[in-house]
């Protein structure tokens, strides 16, 4: 308990303890149910703020006192009856997912009431499973009913799927009372046996009060009815309102419906119900009137028709339009109603068939040169309009993912997605993986002007609003500013999944910098703690993390996540294991036989592999403090990729080393490789490899592909490619190729088939694709599995957790290898000094002479000054390099502390004096100087 000394200095100690109380009491919860009550998560991250109970808040940080509880989620829905003012049926919140809300027992929500006030207090009844999961769902049932009293009408009534229908009646009969002041004796429920709501009501009228219904068995809960209308019956002065309809009368209704649905249609383009002409299956059957009527009597005889799969369709959609007659701005307006014509508009040789669009056809086909003539003549109003049609009558389905691709291709679409009521985004809300994955195979199709506008226009947008977000004083962005960036995110992703069928921009176009910068103060820790929390659905801390679209997070920003996720890893592995492993990776290398001795210090099983790593060269003195793991990186890689040593290749001009498939050295050395590989990932140390990025795409889990090719073996690649593009018939003659390859081992030549008995199989015009798919794979994937396959296992071994999932191959490539562009100005712009003026004059001169120097004598300073000639992942800025003063009138070397990234400079007597002995020690900067 807090003694009044804590409370006396800080006054939100009794409710951060009473909270954290309620907390862990509901994680002891378990094959029960309780009454709980809803707090809004955002409301719950202001207070957070407000009482300084989330990481990252600065102590004298102004804090807004929270408003009243739940006041963002009341809902303006009109309800057909008004229930009781306290009753909890009659809360109007908006529909809310997992994260949008916690759960808190009575005391907390009593104890926030009286200090900040309440909009809502939000009861449910929520039942936990035997591992303390919530199963309630605290959302009510937006139940549709009908009512007749003084006159008809049709409405929506909340109410809990788990409420007993006699409990709801009770609640009925005393909001019918208290609205229309009239006496009711009793309720009953009603909903019809077959017909959907519009046709129930219409029997109901036709008949006087009677209808194919059924009543509802009072002991059921209301979830189990399944009804998309309920009838609200009231009996007054003895009497019911509604009765069942004779079975004779019912069963010819039924009848006549369906077919009347089979005979003629239902209006629609293209139908996906049972026994509809419209449906393209039914309708190719090709029944006359006669048989028909057979068909379906039997199908009555036998009860074996799914009324809950009979198309109850009433509106008659327009064709699509294929021949433009009259004004097509008005003709596509009205189209716009009907996503299923609007999407079959544009077909290019349209037979009026639907089929020429399909699924398994991923190309939309569209008519350019029409959709061109549209485009010249309508606005973004025009455009605003149609968009707002479509959504307004969206159903899933591909004709309105065609939809979308038609909209695209209208210029004013740009124009559009500036808007901030953009309904656009809420087809992404509900669309489907599979129609998102089809959007993308149609967006290939797109003008590279439009695709590249696009992006462009979507990463300024999202980027602009984070950084209006960023400047204010506190971040905290509500539900509907979360909601509407990741709607934007999603929309950027099947513009990104489309650049991974055809690539038409470097993946960095799909970055957006400002997510860097969207929490000044411990940006990296509030985003890995976010996703930290997605990943193992702890909702209670959840939010939202940029992590769930790791394209679009800066490569640097994603670096730090990674480091974090590795320093959290490398804690929970030390402390799970009951400290029965050091804190430190400790390895005892020999220089003499560097590859021995570090098999030996990685294959004990009283490591652990993901501690920091701390290296002691035997017979030397000294403390790791980074320089020595780096030159121990380095002088294993050298002796590995060693050509002499066998493991590797030169390939492709000797521009990168590839595996050895024929090296006799055991499968452990490669292991060591993957290791050390993983090793350097983890300490943040880039390494010296001439690896090509497939290697890199391939560890990752990356398909490869055609174009990887081109780095492995050029020559290979033009050949191949050459087969590709060849249009003729006489393959045979000109290419005289089979299904093998030819290897050149030692002083042998192998024949590898690529298909069982492929020596007799020639390459031709129809099997070359199949041939060209083959050698890739051979060359990339089965010719070096073995080797490969036991350097992946080293790699894994030592990397795991969920910041590594982040990264691409061409990323993960640029983390362990470093970057490519060499910028001296970057290492000056961050460089601090102690000692000297960083505008002295021989401050100056000194950075004149190094920029005189071509860049691999430049990357001889850097490897001078930290060990690593590597340009880590955010450039030299990132190098933090210190200059110091190392003593005046000197005559010794510069030098060097590359544990620490620190050079030592005397002050010579003269400039001249200085830059000689700058080149004296950059010359011999190996193993020279440095400490």
């Amino acid at each position: 308990m807090l003694s009044q000394v804590e409370l006396k200095y800080d006054p939100f100690l009794k409710e951060i303890e009473l909270y954290s109380k309620t907390r862990r009491s509901l994680k002891a919860i378990k094959n029960q149910g309780q009454e709980l009550y809803v707090v809004s998560k955002q409301w719950l991250r202001q207070w957070k703020y407000y009482v300084e109970y989330i990481e990252g808040i600065a102590p004298n940080q102004h804090r807004d006192k929270p408003g009243a509880l739940n006041s963002e989620l009341i809902s303006n829905e009109n309800f057909l009856l008004k229930y009781p003012r306290d009753h909890a049926f009659n809360q109007k919140i908006i529909k809310l997912q997992p994260e949008d809300y916690v759960l808190v027992n009575k005391e907390m929500i009593n104890f926030w009431e009286n200090e900040y006030g309440a909009d809502l207090k939000i009861a449910r009844l929520v039942h936990f499973n035997k591992q303390g999961v919530q199963l309630s769902n605290v959302n009510l049932l937006r139940q549709s009913v009908y009512i007749n009293v003084q006159n008809p009408k049709r409405g929506i009534l909340q109410v809990d799927e788990t409420c007993l229908i006699k409990n709801w009646i009770q609640l009925l009969s005393a909001a019918v009372k208290n609205e229309f002041q009239i006496k009711v004796e009793k309720i009953r429920l009603w909903k019809h046996k077959y017909f959907q709501g519009d046709y129930a009501i219409k029997q109901l009228e036709e008949h006087q009060g009677r209808f194919n219904g059924e009543i509802l068995d009072e002991n059921l809960k209301v979830g189990d009815c399944k009804a998309d209308l309920i009838f609200i019956d009231i009996q007054t002065d003895g009497k019911w309102q509604y009765d069942i309809l004779e079975m004779k009368i019912a069963c010819s209704e039924q009848f006549k419906h369906l077919y009347e649905k089979a005979s003629k249609g239902c209006g629609k383009f293209i139908c996906d119900k049972d026994y509809c002409k419209s449906n393209p299956i039914f309708s190719q059957i090709g029944f006359d009137k006669k048989t028909l009527q057979q068909f379906l009597i039997q199908q009555f005889k036998e009860d074996t028709i799914d009324w809950n799969n009979v198309c109850w369709n009433q509106v008659i959609e327009q064709k699509p339009i294929q021949q433009f007659e009259g004004d097509i701005v008005v003709a596509l307006g009205a189209l716009s109603n009907f996503p299923n014509s609007f999407g079959a508009s544009f077909i290019l040789n349209f037979n009026n068939c639907y089929d020429v669009i399909n699924y398994n056809n991923l190309n939309p086909e569209l008519n350019l040169q029409v959709i061109q003539q549209v485009n010249n003549v309508i606005n973004v109003k025009i455009l605003g309009q149609w968009v707002n049609n479509l959504i307004a009558n969206q159903k899933q389905n591909i004709y309105f993912v065609r939809s979308i691709i038609i909209i695209m291709h209208f210029k004013q679409f740009n124009v559009f997605l500036h808007q901030e009521q953009n309904r656009i985004l809420e087809a992404f809300l509900t669309m489907n993986a599979e129609d998102k994955n089809l959007l993308s195979n149609y967006l290939t199709i797109l003008p590279d002007e439009y695709f590249i506008r696009y992006i462009q226009t979507i990463t300024e947008i999202v980027g602009t609003f984070l950084k209006k977000e960023s400047i204010k004083q506190i971040q905290l962005l509500k539900k509907s500013e979360i909601q509407y960036v990741q709607l934007m995110l999603e929309l950027l992703q099947v513009f990104y999944r489309s650049n991974l069928i055809v690539k038409r921009l470097n993946p960095t176009k799909f970055q957006i910098a400002e997510i860097a910068k969207l929490y000044p103060k411990y940006g990296d820790q509030l985003e890995y703690f976010q996703f930290d929390s997605y990943i193992k659905n702890d909702l209670e801390r959840y939010y939202f993390t940029f992590c769930q679209y790791p394209w679009v997070i800066p490569l640097e920003f994603k670096s730090e996540i990674l480091a974090i996720d590795s320093r959290m890893n490398q804690k929970h592995y030390y402390e799970s294991s009951l400290m029965l492993f050091q804190p430190f990776l400790k390895l005892q290398i020999d220089r003499n036989d560097v590859v021995r001795s570090a098999l030996e210090a990685l294959s004990r099983d009283d490591i652990n592999l993901k501690a920091k790593l701390q290296v002691v060269f035997q017979g030397e003195q000294g403390i790791d403090q980074g320089g020595l793991a780096r030159e121990f990186f380095s002088l294993l890689t050298q002796k590995l990729f060693d050509l002499n040593f066998g493991m590797f290749l030169p390939k492709n001009n000797n521009s990168i080393l590839w595996f050895n498939k024929h090296n006799m050295e055991m499968p452990i050395k490669y292991e060591l490789i993957g290791m050390i590989l993983g090793l350097a990932l983890y300490n943040q140390v880039n390494l010296d490899l001439q690896f090509p990025q497939v290697i890199f795409t391939k560890l990752m889990n990356e398909p490869t592909c055609f174009e990887d090719l081109k780095e492995l073996d050029l020559e290979v690649y033009k050949g191949l490619n050459t087969l590709a593009e060849y249009k003729q018939d006489n393959i045979e003659e000109v290419f005289a190729l089979n299904f093998t390859i030819t290897e050149s081992v030692w002083d042998d030549i192998i024949v590898v088939e690529l298909l069982p008995n492929g020596s007799q199989i020639l390459v031709n015009q129809k099997n070359k694709h199949e041939y060209i798919q083959l050698c890739v794979n051979y060359y990339l994937n089965e010719s070096i599995k073995t080797p490969f396959n036991s350097f992946k296992k080293g790699f894994w071994r030592v990397v795991e957790g969920n910041g590594i999932k982040l990264f691409s191959g061409s990323e993960l490539q640029q983390l362990i290898v470093g970057q490519k562009n060499f910028n001296l100005q970057e290492l000056e712009d961050s460089t601090e000094y102690d000692g000297f003026d960083k505008n002295s004059e021989y401050i100056k001169q000194f950075w004149t002479f190094l920029r005189s120097l071509n860049e691999e004598q430049q990357k001889r300073f850097l490897f001078f000054c930290t060990g690593s000639d590597r340009i880590p992942v955010g450039g030299l800025k990132s190098l933090k390099l210190q200059i110091q003063k190392h003593g005046e009138n000197s005559e010794q070397l510069p030098s060097a502390h590359t544990c620490f990234n620190v050079f030592l400079l005397p002050q010579y007597d003269s400039i001249g004096k200085m830059i000689t002995k700058l080149q004296i020690a950059l010359q011999n900067c190996e193993g020279f100087g440095l400490m």
